[in-house]
């Protein structure tokens, strides 16, 4: 069984799909975050990358600048994702 790799939100690739599994930063920032659903456990896909990004969750398309979505790190969902990245 291959083991999920934890990676920055924003590495997904388009479609690609991933739980979250940390939240870091500042106290104001992580809340802000999870009133909007990122929360552990939570499935979110990219959408279309770069900056901002935008990931759909939880029914919605959110966009993120690069310092709101590196504070979001998730485990890459499905062994065909897995196998895409090196490592």
């Amino acid at each position: 069984m291959l083991q999920q790799q934890r990676l920055p939100i924003e590495c997904l690739a388009v479609g690609e799909q991933g739980r979250i599994v940390e939240l870091s930063g500042e106290r104001d920032a992580v809340c802000r975050l999870a009133e909007m659903g990122f929360q552990q456990g939570t499935l979110v896909q990219m959408v279309r990358p770069g900056r901002p990004c935008i990931l759909a969750i939880n029914n919605h398309r959110l966009s993120f600048r690069g310092e709101d979505s590196a504070m979001v790190l998730v485990e890459v969902c499905g062994d065909e994702a897995a196998l895409k990245r090196p490592g």
